[in-house]
């Protein structure tokens, strides 16, 4: 004989419950704010903004005129005096004594180069390692460097390099 099976209990029944869902209507809605348009960007710049020690608004260079063009320059100079001294082994100020007038024509159309664009804020885009941000990091480690080699030039009247 079997054991009787354990008798069931009973379903315990839940009430329901219902939602009810009433639509109102929405609160009018405020107006929105009326956002100033943007400035527009201009699209050139005089030459005395180019030159200008702080870099004027809507520009789309990272630094200002003269930060720019004298950190190019200073690369430029830095790598050319540089390379002169170490093949010639003659100081800078001996360099620039002996043929000043191409030297001084380099400068001027490097000037012209970095102020065109700027005149006609020109967006230069970057290239991969080339961004606005390292040529001003790099035209500035040059403008140090430069002063360096002039400097230990001229306390000690020998070539640096």
């Amino acid at each position: 004989p079997r054991a009787p099976l354990p008798r069931a209990r009973p379903a315990r029944r839940t009430a329901r419950r219902a939602t009810a869902i009433r639509a109102s209507e929405e609160p009018a809605a405020e107006p929105a704010p009326e956002v100033p348009a943007a400035p527009a960007v201009p699209t050139s710049f005089t030459l005395a903004q180019a030159f200008a020690f702080s870099g004027p608004e809507g520009s789309n260079f990272a630094g200002s005129g003269p930060e720019i063009m004298n950190g190019r320059l200073a690369m430029l100079g830095f790598v050319a005096a540089a390379g002169a001294e170490i093949a010639t082994g003659e100081p800078v100020y001996q360099q620039f004594g002996e043929a000043p007038a191409p030297i001084l024509l380099t400068i001027a159309l490097f000037t012209a180069a970095s102020v065109v664009p700027f005149l006609s804020n020109t967006k230069a885009e970057d290239a991969g390692m080339w961004t606005r941000e390292k040529e001003l990091l790099n035209g500035r480690a040059a403008m140090i460097g430069m002063l360096a080699l002039l400097g230990f030039e001229a306390v000690k009247h020998v070539p640096c390099l």
